[in-house]
């Protein structure tokens, strides 16, 4: 089980716009761990959709073969998600800065309606 506290875990970041370069050259794989109403608002082309709470059940379902960069909302609950995949001994792996937020703001490509 993925256990939100009070305080957010430090874990690596990285921009919206080098994570869409990167899962656009098939380096790494985006996992968005936003609810599925959130999802249907916008979301990200290509992205793999696991919600937070069921992160600790599906995540054998994370390709292991490449970077997983994960993305929530504003960054919160993608920092918990980077924080326990990396407790499973995965390295490559890092939070989307600023989430779905930054990354509309940045203009990169989304979806509507999924």
């Amino acid at each position: 089980m993925v256990m939100v506290t009070g305080k957010r875990p430090v874990v690596p970041e990285i921009d919206p716009q080098q994570a869409w370069e990167r899962a656009s050259r098939g380096d790494a794989v985006i996992v968005d761990v936003r609810e599925p109403d959130e999802v249907a608002e916008v979301a990200v082309p290509g992205a793999l959709v696991i919600p937070l709470g069921k992160l600790d059940e599906e995540v054998e379902t994370i390709p292991s073969d490449r970077e997983v960069l994960f993305l929530c909302r504003s960054g919160n609950r993608s920092a918990y998600a980077t924080d326990f995949y990396r407790q499973r001994g995965h390295e490559r792996t890092a939070n989307i800065t600023g989430g779905i937020i930054a990354w509309t703001k940045a203009n990169l490509p989304t979806t509507r309606g999924r």
